[in-house]
């Protein structure tokens, strides 16, 4: 994988797996992470960190010249914030859905 690929991925498809190995590497480097109590404070970080990589890569990628410009908006910066918000909005969705166990709701029909 060349450079200009990986800030591609960057940019896209990966924002979310990116930023949960960060959320990773924080859960392991920084305990008092692991103890915040308040669960909308590490959705919070989550949501951060997803905005934060595509810009990162965006800014990376311009700065390089591998692609966009600073000035070029509608090709380089809202692609890479729609990504972040898409990334985050999913990965927030996602793990906040929490179903009832199967097997309780099986019991509870038998009934």
């Amino acid at each position: 994988m060349t450079f200009q690929e990986a800030l591609q991925l960057a940019r896209g498809p990966a924002v979310a797996t990116i930023a949960g190995w960060m959320i990773s590497a924080l859960i392991e480097w920084w305990p008092e992470f692991q103890a915040l109590q308040s669960k909308r404070t590490r959705v919070l970080v989550y949501i951060l960190l997803c905005m934060i990589v595509p810009l990162a890569a965006t800014i990376a990628s311009i700065a390089t010249g591998i692609f966009g410009a600073w000035t070029d908006i509608a090709n380089t910066w809202w692609p890479a914030i729609w990504a972040g918000i898409g990334a985050a909005g999913l990965g927030t969705l996602f793990h906040a859905f929490v179903p009832e166990p199967v097997s309780a709701k099986a019991t509870s029909a038998v009934k």
